[in-house]
Formats: structure tokens, C-alpha cells, sequence
């Protein structure tokens, strides 16, 4: 998996590549909550190069998404994959993250 992390004016744009499940879910898990608990900006997050989500992977979303709204600011996921977005669609999050 490979984390992609850019900060403009307003917005920190995440790209992930890779699966996140669970031999990734550390690195994927450490990278977001770094970047929510230190950056006081919107984030935007690009999903599309990942073709698996699991469990896990979507408790880390959750979790970013609350301490987003605490903070004010908001977590979009620009751009998902047709798996990642059925699995939040059966999850029934995809209208949650405005997907």
C-alpha cells in the first residue's frame, strides 16, 4: 500500500493505493489519524485505486469522520472504486461520506 498525502490552501488530499485490509490496516490507520489529529484542514480522500476495503479499513473512515466533526471540518472521499463503494453502499455509509 502506498499513501499519498498533499496539503493545499484548505484541503489535505489523501490518495491511497493498494488493498486496505488486514496487513495494512496499521500503516493505512497511523497515516489518516497523523494526518486528522495534526492538520486542521478539510481532508479529501481518493479511493479509487483501491479494490479492497475491509472491515477494519472502514472503522479507520469512521473514526476519521468523527474526529473530522469535532474539529469542524469535514472527510470526502472524492473518488472510490466500484468494490470499495458497494461495500459502503452495504454498509450503508456511502451517503455518510457523500460518495
Amino acid at each position: 500500500m502506498n499513501i499519498d498525502i498533499r496539503e493545499d490552501g484548505e484541503n489535505v488530499q489523501i490518495t491511497v493505493n493498494g488493498d486496505i485490509e488486514m496487513m495494512t490496516i496499521k500503516t493505512f490507520k497511523q497515516k489518516l489519524f497523523e494526518v486528522g489529529q495534526n492538520v486542521d484542514k478539510d481532508i479529501e480522500l481518493d479511493l479509487s485505486n483501491v479494490d479492497y476495503i475491509d472491515s477494519s479499513g472502514v472503522g479507520v473512515l469512521i473514526s476519521l469522520l468523527k474526529l473530522q466533526k469535532k474539529k469542524g471540518k469535514s472527510l470526502k472521499i472524492s473518488k472510490v472504486s466500484t468494490k470499495v463503494l458497494n461495500v459502503l453502499k452495504l454498509s450503508s455509509l456511502s451517503d455518510i461520506f457523500n460518495v
